[in-house]
């Protein structure tokens, strides 16, 4: 940008604007979008004209345009721009190739430096994001971040790579890389959520994406027609399913962007028809796509040959399960709202250029690092929440003493109770009330908390961790907490007397971008270690889902009313009757003749204490008996058209407290049954965290009833305690 005189009119304006968002707090990061655009984009000529113009519109700076419509526009290549996983997956690779052949800590600016002497960032990942970042430095922030609390670098005192991430780089050629952190990640730091497709026909339509080449495009209606299902249930899925970086190319049935879509990867802002017309797809000027380039049902049914299964009547649509939370996972939000604070540090920078002497920069490294407080806060309260969650939905696991004593209202007891709300949702309901009120910013309440969800000896535990990243600069648990009351103190200061100095009458504390931006990469570095620390949460409990092995299941039938209701410990969706109804229906007179023998042995037996029958999209019933000093779901059947199972469930009655030595005996009489000649070997080498189930061919058996019903007496007659 070029240079220009600071008169005193210029310094007026800039003040007058400066003084207006220092006013409007909610509209922080719009001076971070508008530093970023005037001083990359803008002549000087026209500053004042950009700076009142884009900051009193509540669109971007860089898509004033957006919401008009658009004249055709002349392509600038038909050549597809890179895509977003390779970018993100060229960017994570040279980060820690970088980290890795340098051999000591980075500052993040010179591991930026490096990237982009090593790969060769597309124009699309160099412009700001919906919240004034740079796309390519956002996603390096998120990925490392996520690298960070896998182990494989260390952000504290720099980034540095572990000998974890060393190990990785060599086992992950190229963009198997990013794949392999984005499956670690999601598998061991996310709750489980998204839709669970049971139905295959979902295979067939992410193969049908994956058909889609650059210059073509299809419908939601002509997915729905190749594998007989609404195209609503089509646009439900893509928008809750990892489907891959052709999204963009499924438009509606009149060849327009569906006003409502969005890209997978949530960090990902550009615009489809842009990537559309760079791949070889003309729009006309009332933005539909050129039919010639569409690719229709017949074509689909083509490409795919004799492979595509053909909707029957039979397999009428499954229901899928709700909706997942818009919200981000804890860590992942926190990680984003961290960023947002090194936004403020950075367009603070920015301003500094500008040498405007009636606007207090540094009040912008100030928010900064409240900011970044706030982040620590709201994460460890979410982390503390997300835990308890999963503890009260395993009552077998140890538990630490202040959960145990946690009280809870009456009222809560008897929703409960009367199952009139189901536990995760009636407990987590309770703990955000219980902890909405508590403030974690002082190391001493952050301890106080997670020792609700956790007997980790807190603050020695993250200090060892601390100091294993960076050896050279050890690190005791009294200089942590030491440095949290700093951060906080000052954090306190800040927002209740706008950071006055006590020692100089009327003015502020002095504050450097370089001093906020160290603060905000040691919360950072501290909260991975506090992660780590805890260790992997718990998973929740899910009685109305069948395990992975039960494989695909069917449409649902016709709910019929119970008459049978003492024996009924819970019912949800489904009913007694409903599940005999599936049972003679849909499975062969063989399978549906040993299920039936299993669920009326439990009534039968003296440890029974009750079904439980979901509330999934099929019918399913869970049997609780009493196991020593406790209760346990000790198997489910799950019915379907295509198939129907027996779960053992070892996982849930290893953590209601049945032994190893029981539990290994029930695994060893199954073994006569085909297809469970390996399943104690699998079973031994998961501690019994699973849940195997008995398929077709083994309920088929004729003595198959016999051997089940014999294995679970002998499993529910031994006591643990003898």
């Amino acid at each position: 940008m070029a240079e220009f005189d600071t008169n005193t009119g210029l310094q007026l304006q800039l003040a007058a604007t400066s003084g207006f968002l220092a006013r409007e707090y909610g509209k922080i990061y719009q001076i971070i979008r508008l530093v970023t655009y005037v001083i990359s984009e803008v002549p000087a000529t026209g500053l004042i004209e950009a700076i009142t113009t884009i900051f009193f519109r509540e669109d971007p700076p860089l898509s004033l345009d957006q919401g008009r419509p658009r004249p055709a526009r002349q392509l600038k290549s038909t050549e597809p721009s890179v895509s977003f996983s390779e970018q993100s997956a060229a960017i994570l690779r040279a980060a820690m190739e970088v980290l890795h052949e340098t051999g000591h800590p980075l500052q993040p600016d010179a591991v930026r430096d490096a990237i982009t002497k090593r790969v060769e960032i597309a124009p699309e990942y160099q412009k700001p994001n919906a919240h004034g970042q740079t796309r390519w430095w956002a996603q390096l922030g998120f990925r490392t971040g996520e690298a960070a609390a896998l182990g494989w670098i260390t952000k504290r005192n720099g980034w540095s790579i572990t000998e974890v991430g060393v190990q990785a780089l060599e086992n992950f050629p190229g963009i198997e890389l990013y794949r392999e952190l984005t499956r670690q990640y999601r598998a061991r730091r996310l709750p489980a959520q998204g839709r669970a497709y049971a139905d295959p026909r979902w295979q067939t339509v992410l193969k049908a994406l994956e058909l889609l080449e650059p210059g073509t495009w299809t419908t939601y209606g002509d997915l729905a027609g190749l594998v007989g299902m609404s195209a609503q249930s089509v646009g439900g899925f893509m928008a809750s399913s990892s489907v891959g970086d052709n999204a963009h190319r499924v438009l509606q049935a009149n060849g327009r962007i569906s006003s409502g879509f969005q890209w997978p990867d949530s960090e990902r802002t550009d615009d489809p028809r842009d990537l559309l017309e760079r791949e070889g797809v003309r729009f006309d000027q009332t933005g539909r796509a050129d039919p010639a380039r569409r690719v229709t049902t017949d074509d689909f049914h083509r490409l795919f040959g004799e492979s595509t299964p053909a909707p029957v009547a039979e397999m009428t649509e499954a229901e899928p399960t709700p909706e997942p939370s818009d919200s981000p996972a804890a860590f992942e939000q926190f990680q984003q709202n961290l960023n947002y604070a090194r936004q403020l540090v950075h367009g603070g920078r920015n301003l500094e250029r500008l040498k405007v002497g009636a606007f207090d920069v540094t009040d912008l490294y100030r928010a900064a690092w409240t900011q970044a407080v706030a982040a620590l806060d709201h994460w460890i309260t979410r982390e503390i929440i997300e835990r308890g969650v999963a503890l009260a939905q395993q009552p077998g696991t140890a538990r630490p003493p202040k959960f145990n004593n946690l009280s809870i209202p009456v009222e809560l007891f008897e929703k409960v109770h009367h199952h009139a709300k189901p536990l995760g949702d009636a407990f987590r309901a309770h703990l955000e009330q219980f902890f909405g009120f508590m403030t974690f910013q002082n190391p001493e309440k952050i301890k106080e908390g997670f020792a609700y969800v956790s007997t980790v000896n807190l603050w020695p535990t993250v200090a060892k961790i601390l100091t294993g990243q960076d050896p050279s600069k050890p690190i005791t648990a009294d200089e942590v907490r030491g440095r949290l009351r700093e951060i906080a103190w000052r954090r306190n200061n800040i927002a209740h007397t706008a950071d006055h100095n006590p020692e100089v009458f009327g003015q502020k504390k002095a504050m450097a971008a370089q001093e906020a931006e160290q603060t905000i990469d040691l919360l950072e570095s501290i909260a991975i270690a506090i992660l780590l620390a805890l260790g992997d949460p718990l998973p929740t409990v899910d009685y109305d889902s069948a395990p992975p092995e039960a494989g695909a299941l069917g449409a649902v039938p016709v709910r019929i009313a119970a008459e049978r209701t003492g024996l009924i410990r819970a019912s949800g969706k489904w009913d007694e009757d409903s599940l005999l109804h599936a049972l003679e229906q849909y499975c062969p007179h063989d399978v549906a003749d040993t299920l039936l023998a299993i669920y009326r042995h439990a009534e039968r037996h003296p440890s029974f204490r009750g079904y439980y029958f979901g509330e999934a999209a099929y019918p399913s019933v869970t049997a609780w008996f009493s196991i020593s000093h406790d209760e346990a779901a000790v198997w489910s059947i799950y019915t379907g058209v295509s198939k129907s199972v027996l779960s053992i469930n070892f996982e849930w009655m290893r953590n209601r407290g049945a032994s190893a030595a029981r539990l290994t005996r029930l695994a060893d009489a199954l073994e006569l049954l085909p297809g469970w000649k390996h399943v104690h070997a699998r079973l031994a080498s998961a501690d019994f965290a699973r849940r195997p189930s008995l398929g077709p061919p083994a309920l088929a058996r004729p003595d198959a009833s016999e051997i089940i019903i014999a294995a679970l007496n002998d499993f529910l007659a031994t006591d643990d305690n003898t």
